[in-house]
Parts: structure tokens; C-alpha cells; sequence
């Protein structure tokens, strides 16, 4: 959200020391309350920055991951870049998730969230400079204990060294002095000609605890006195219980208690099985809700909107007058539905209120919000809240939202015990939070040649800033534009028109936000453009994208797919570019027919995005990003009928299976640029890649998601 204030810390600030025990040292300003290093009081005086660093006399050192790591890497790119400048030796670090704690605030946002591939883009600098600090004041210490110049100390590998006498010493023998260093006001960042870490092949940091089981999910978390809660809340947003029976239940065995909850009721149990087969057992009835709108009703409302025009997000030229001059006007509408996240962990967390307190254990993205939260359902200060962040077993933008630790809070509360909520999957995928469903119409003037004169766009969708911050104030929702089209194209005449609609379902941040489907709208549009020209989609893409960073993508996605050369029979290739989050991926896809459908055997991934801090891992978040984003293109769909999400379980939204992944090959443009984000950038061009080489290869062109109708898994 481009809009928010961002709260800067100035380079004081970011970098102050706090002084630890001689035990070891203490990188950052206040160690949060819920962080203590067994026999070590690491108590610093409280300063505007937490602490990022710490390191033991054996020369463990632990740093800290600001964000959440739900499988994108950020556990493991986040220290890498903080011990590039620190010159430590990465396979000696421990990596630890901070609580909440608003000097973790990403710089980029001004507030604690992991979203919009914003990780490695906001903490890139700070995390540098915090290193480069650490480093210093490693070497001063050295330096003061030898009773030599600095400048003859050299830190490498978690050692400092003095060439001269030969004299070494770990960072753990350094650590006490180093605590009594003043931290340098302007720590020299390396050149990134001498980075050893970052750009190369490092193993993920979280793996291996994934693998041996000891990598702590809220799932995980066991509590004295802990109870088990499921969930069932109205089937229709906005829906209210006006019966409910509950004796049959609470007489079933294990069951504790049934609590009233926001929108519904749970069942409390000493086991979560036993608390969800009781839900069955309630007599309970909802009224009320947007109980007559479908999925028909929802796509009027989205076409009557595009009829109206909307409010003006960007203009410039005279399009009027563009397209009456024209020798050929293009009229090209495109539809997109709502998706879930379907994040393979439901929706969990633990809490617990007691003694005017409340502890939480959440899986969240937004810990600034999941605080909040906690302490509205509990009826205490936000300073009572203590949040500690787990693994995220998928996230996906989902787990931004907080109405999961809404409901333990409450669940809590009422029971006086610790619980562990947990949604089944009919729960999550009735209950989501949902990417908009979307149309947007396109209107292109076209000269004799085929060249592009000018563009009037115009679309609607829900607005996730509207539900956010309770309304636009009469503005354009920014975010819902974001890729509509590029800014690098060469063109004098454009306007881009948007609507804000209400719709029954509530809309929130999926995978690429707003890009997932203005991906797919603004590279079909290209496509249909490079036909209507009778130009082969690549080049007419090189004509439009030349001298750009783009350009450069392309072209290496064009090269190691072997764009232009012959395919077997029966298969054919589609393209797709687009840039999102300080990155830039072009897809190009192989595919050929298989029960009539679109069957991808193949898919090039060519990507800028900026530095790259860990090829490996964005190899990965290429594969990852692939996989989340055909199973949309393909069989994405949630439908709506009485007010109601049809889809209840995988058998009605499928995800790819494992014998229908395509190979993925990722190549990298190199840059220098600043760091871009990785993690979500992959989705968007997916979906317009597969449906131009669909058209490429049939003759059908698919302007309607999802690709293919989805049908019971078997």
C-alpha cells in the first residue's frame, strides 16, 4: 500500500548498541520481553531499535528475522544479508523470529508485516548497515586489545586478524569488549564485488528443522491445562446465529464448553476431534447476510460497473481522439474469479488470557495488526499482549488477517484456559479472505500497421484498501491498477478508469495482490494486440519493451526457451512479462493438449530482480510461484450461490497435483540494481502465458478464468 506513511529511523537510531553482560554482545537498542539468552542477562536500555544480533562467548551467533517465514526464504535471506557486511561464518549462525516489536518496522512499510515481496527489499540497506556496524566494533575491540590501529584489523569468518603480529581472535572471545564500543556513526558497507554470501548457493537455514520435525508451527505448541476449539461460522458473510442448541454437544465426550463467537460459535474439547464432530451436534441456524447474491448477481454488478466508466486512475493524451483516428479499434473484455489461499496449514493459533495478560501464539504476516487484534478480544492494553510468531505452513497474504487470533482470544477468555484453535478445511475455504474477482475492458486504437495509438481501460473489483482502512474517501483504489499497464510502454494516449464495487464476499491480499489478475488482463491485451497486427507475440513485444529493463528479460526468456524454433506436433508456446514488486519475470511456456485442456510440460523463468541475494531460492520461489499460479489459471475458481461459498474442499478447488507439474528452469539477468522482491513475482504471468499459448496452439482465445472448469479430483 504505496500510501501509507512510512516512519524512517535515522542511521543513529538503526545502528545504536545496547551494552550486554560480559557474557556476550548485544547488537540493537531493547531485547523484546519474551527474549532471554539462557544465563545471560542481555537487558539493554530502551532506544528506538531492537536488537538484531547477539553473540555467545563459543561464538554462536543468533540474528534475527524481522518477517515471517512461510516458505519463501526470508529465514534465510534476511541474516544472509545482515552477515554479508558482518563478515560472519553464515554456517555458525542461529536465526531467530522477533516478537512484535515496532522497531522491527520494515523501513519500506513503517509498520511489523511480511507481504508485497517487501522483505528483502525494505531490511536490504538496514541490515547492511546493522552488519557492517557489528563488524566494526568486532575489529575496534581486536584493535584495543592488541593496541593497534583498526584499520590493520581485518574480520573474515567470524575471526578478526592482525596480519602484522599474526595475532586472531574469534568473534566470541570479542563479543564482551565489543559490547563497549561505540558503534560507528557511518559503518563502511562492502563493495558488492567482495561478497562472499550473498549470490551464492546456500542451504536454507529452516530445512533442517523442517525435515527433523523441530521446527515450531502453532500447531505444534502444547500447553499445561491446554484445550483443543473448532469453529463454525455463518455460511454467508454477515450472517448472524438466531438458534442454538447446544445440550447434545456439551454431553459429548471430551467436550468442556461451547462458546458464542463473532458470527458463529465453537466447541471447546480436550482434543480438537472430539471439538469438531460436536459441532455436528449443535442445533444452529444463521439468518441474515447478502443471502441472495450468486456468483451471476456478483458478475452484473461487475459489469454494470465497467458500464458506469469510473474514477480516473491515470491520463494522458487524448484517447478520444486516438482511437476516432484509428484504422482499427480493438473492444477486448477479460474476467477473472474470486480465489482462496488454500494454504496447506488451516487457520491456527494458540492463546491464552489470563491475569489481565494475554499470550499468543500465531502464524501471522501482520504482527501489528495480530496484537491489536488480541488485545480488543481480550479487553487488555496492547502492551499486555505478548505475540510469539511461529513458522507459517503457507501464508499467502492470508495470515495478514487476524480473524483466526480474534476467535482463540475470545475462545480464551471465555474458558479461562490456554486453547489451540484450529479450522478444519471446509471452515478455511468457506471463510477466506478472498482475491477479487475482477473484469476489465480494454479499448485499443490501432494504426494500419498494427502499432498500438492508443488505450482506454477500464475496470472494477472489490477494493481490499476499502474493507482495510473502512472506505476510499471518494479516491481510487490505487492498488487494484497496479499492472494494468506498464509505464515503460511508448504510448501518448492512455486512460485508466477504475470502480470500486461492494460485493458479498470479504476480499483480501492473495499472492501478487492485484498483479494475479492484471497480469493475466495486461498480457492477454498484448497478445491479442501482436495477432491483431499479424506480428509474432515476442516481437512485437520486443518493439514495445525496447530500451527498457524489461527488454532484457524477455529477450533471455525468448533465448533459453528456444523461442522461434520448431516443436514437436501437437505443442505450441505462449509468452507472458511483467514486472512487480522491484522485479521483473517472463514466462514462456510449453503445452500441448491433453483431454482437452491445456497440459504445460515446460515453463522458462527469466528474471530481474536486482542483486540476487540467493539464486537458489529464487529458483525455488520460481517453482513455488509456478505451482500456486497454474493451479489458479487452470482451475481457480470460488462461486457463490444464496449468499454462500460453494467450494468446500480440495475435490471442488483442485490444486496441481505432483504428476502435473511442468519442469521449471529459472535463469537470471545479472544486475546491480537494489534488491527486488522475489516471492510473489512468479504468479502473474503464469496464467496469461499458458492462455496465449493456448490460442497459439487452438485458435481459441480464453479471456474468462479459470482455463479449465475444475472437476472432482479422484
Amino acid at each position: 500500500m504505496r500510501d501509507v506513511s512510512v516512519a524512517r529511523l535515522n542511521r543513529r537510531e538503526a545502528l545504536a548498541l545496547g551494552l550486554s553482560a560480559a557474557s556476550g554482545l548485544l547488537l540493537g537498542c531493547s531485547m523484546p520481553a519474551t527474549r532471554r539468552d539462557a544465563g545471560a542477562a542481555l537487558r539493554a536500555e530502551p532506544a528506538a531499535l531492537n536488537a538484531w544480533v547477539s553473540i555467545a562467548p563459543s561464538g554462536r551467533i543468533t540474528l534475527i528475522t524481522p518477517d515471517a517465514e512461510m516458505g519463501q526464504g526470508v529465514y534465510t535471506a534476511l541474516p544472509l544479508i545482515l552477515a554479508e557486511d558482518m563478515e560472519a561464518d553464515f554456517a555458525a549462525v542461529s536465526v531467530a523470529f522477533c516478537g512484535y516489536d515496532p522497531a522491527y518496522n520494515n523501513p519500506m512499510k513503517g509498520y511489523q508485516a511480511t507481504g508485497q515481496s517487501a522483505a528483502v527489499r525494505g531490511y536490504y540497506t538496514l541490515l547492511r548497515q546493522v552488519g557492517a556496524s557489528a563488524r566494526d566494533m568486532l575489529r575496534a575491540a581486536a584493535a584495543g586489545r592488541w593496541q593497534v590501529p583498526v584499520e590493520e584489523c581485518r574480520a573474515q569468518r567470524s575471526v578478526v586478524r592482525h596480519a602484522v603480529t599474526g595475532r586472531q581472535a574469534t568473534y566470541g572471545e570479542l563479543a564482551a569488549d565489543a559490547a563497549r564500543q561505540t558503534p560507528p556513526a557511518e559503518p563502511r558497507l562492502k563493495p558488492t564485488t567482495d561478497f562472499r554470501l550473498i549470490g551464492s548457493r546456500i542451504a536454507r537455514k529452516d530445512s533442517a528443522a523442517k525435515v527433523d520435525g523441530s521446527a515450531q508451527f502453532a500447531s505444534d505448541i502444547v500447553l499445561p491445562d491446554m484445550v483443543h476449539a473448532a469453529v463454525r461460522v455463518s455460511p454467508v458473510a454477515g450472517g448472524e446465529i438466531t438458534r442454538l442448541d447446544d445440550s447434545r454437544a456439551r454431553a459429548a465426550p471430551g467436550v468442556i464448553d461451547v462458546v458464542r463467537i463473532d458470527g458463529g460459535v465453537a466447541v471447546v474439547a480436550a482434543g480438537w476431534w472430539p471439538a469438531h464432530t460436536a459441532l455436528e451436534l449443535l442445533d444452529l441456524a444463521f439468518e441474515g447476510g447478502a443471502v441472495n447474491e450468486s456468483t451471476a448477481s456478483i458478475d452484473a454488478t461487475l459489469g454494470d460497473a465497467l458500464a458506469r466508466g469510473g474514477l480516473v486512475a491515470r491520463e494522458e493524451g487524448d484517447v478520444e481522439a486516438a482511437l476516432r483516428s484509428s484504422a482499427r479499434v480493438l473492444e477486448l473484455e477479460y474476467a477473472a474469479p474470486y480465489l482462496a489461499h488454500a494454504t496447506m496449514e488451516p487457520m491456527t493459533c494458540v492463546a491464552h488470557v489470563a491475569d489481565g495478560r494475554c499470550t499468543v501464539w500465531a502464524p501471522t504476516q501482520g504482527p501489528t495488526v495480530a496484537r491489536a487484534a488480541a488485545a480488543r478480544a481480550a479487553g487488555v492494553p496492547p502492551e499486555n499482549v505478548t505475540l510469539h510468531r511461529m513458522f507459517l505452513g503457507g501464508g499467502f497474504g492470508r495470515r495478514y488477517e487476524t480473524d483466526f487470533v480474534t476467535q482463540a482470544v475470545q475462545i480464551s477468555r471465555a474458558v479461562g484456559r490456554p486453547v489451540k484453535l484450529l479450522w478444519s478445511r471446509e471452515e478455511d475455504l468457506t471463510h477466506d479472505f478472498y482475491r477479487p474477482a475482477a473484469r476489465m475492458r480494454y479499448h485499443a486504437g490501432l494504426a494500419a500497421d498494427g502499432t498500438l495509438l492508443g488505450v482506454d481501460i477500464t475496470g472494477a473489483c472489490g477494493s481490499i484498501l476499502a474493507r482495510l482502512r473502512g472506505g476510499l474517501g471518494g479516491k481510487v483504489d490505487a492498488a487494484s491498477v497496479e499492472g494494468v499497464l506498464d509505464r515503460d510502454l511508448p504510448l501518448a494516449h492512455v486512460r485508466i478508469r477504475h470502480t470500486a464495487v461492494e460485493t458479498p464476499l470479504p476480499v483480501g491480499m492473495w499472492r501478487s495482490v492485484s498483479h494475479s489478475q492484471n497480469g493475466f488482463f495486461k498480457e492477454s491485451f498484448i497478445d491479442e494486440l501482436a495477432h491483431a497486427a499479424g506480428r509474432d507475440p515476442c516481437d512485437y513485444r520486443r518493439q514495445l519493451l525496447a530500451g527498457t529493463r524489461q527488454a532484457a528479460v524477455l529477450e533471455l526468456a525468448a533465448e533459453k526457451s528456444g523461442w522461434g524454433q520448431p516443436l514437436p506436433a501437437g505443442r505450441a508456446r505462449g509468452l507472458a512479462v511483467v514486472a512487480s514488486y522491484g522485479s521483473i519475470v517472463a514466462q514462456v511456456v510449453e503445452i500441448s493438449q491433453r483431454d482437452g485442456a491445456p497440459h504445460v510440460h515446460r515453463v522458462v523463468c527469466a528474471v530481474d530482480c536486482g542483486i540476487a541475494i540467493d539464486p537458489h531460492n529464487i529458483a525455488a520461489q520460481m517453482e513455488s510461484g509456478v505451482a500456486y499460479g497454474l493451479s489458479a489459471a487452470l482451475w481457480g475458481e470460488i462461486t457463490v450461490a444464496g449468499g454462500a461459498v460453494e467450494q468446500q474442499n480440495f475435490h471442488q478447488y483442485r490444486v496441481l497435483r505432483m504428476n502435473e507439474m511442468p519442469r521449471v528452469e529459472t535463469w537470471l539477468v545479472p544486475s546491480d540494481a537494489a534488491p527486488g522482491g522475489i516471492g510473489e513475482c512468479a504468479v502473474p504471468p503464469i496464467a496469461p502465458a499458458v492462455a496465449n499459448a493456448w490460442f497459439a496452439l487452438t485458435g481459441q482465445r480464453v479471456r474468462r478464468l479459470p482455463l479449465v472448469s475444475a472437476a472432482p479430483a479422484q
